[in-house]
């Protein structure tokens, strides 16, 4: 029975929802301008922002990385997809 509880309690810590990453603190990294929040909010659903912050692309990459989010099973409209486009385009150029 003791051995049930600990993998149900291990299963519930490695299920959590994936809103809750802890690591969100890279969000703050990213410079202000049109689209941030958005790309905070939405990217930030399913991963955190390390790579992003690091990351340098072109506008072509970064349209192409955000595309594949989407088809990844991201939520984003396509007006904010191209949102998010601008803003990590005009920000995180090579």
């Amino acid at each position: 029975m003791r051995a049930l509880a600990t993998v149900l309690v291990l299963v519930a810590v490695a299920a959590r929802p994936s809103h809750a990453w802890p690591e969100n603190h890279w969000g703050s990294q990213l410079p202000a301008g049109d689209g941030r929040e958005l790309t905070v909010k939405l990217c930030s659903r399913c991963h955190n922002l390390e790579k992003t912050v690091v990351a340098r692309k072109s506008p072509k990459e970064w349209e192409r990385s955000v595309y594949d989010m989407i088809s990844r099973g991201a939520q984003i409209f396509p007006d904010e997809a191209e949102q998010i486009v601008q803003y990590l385009s005009a920000h995180f150029r090579p």
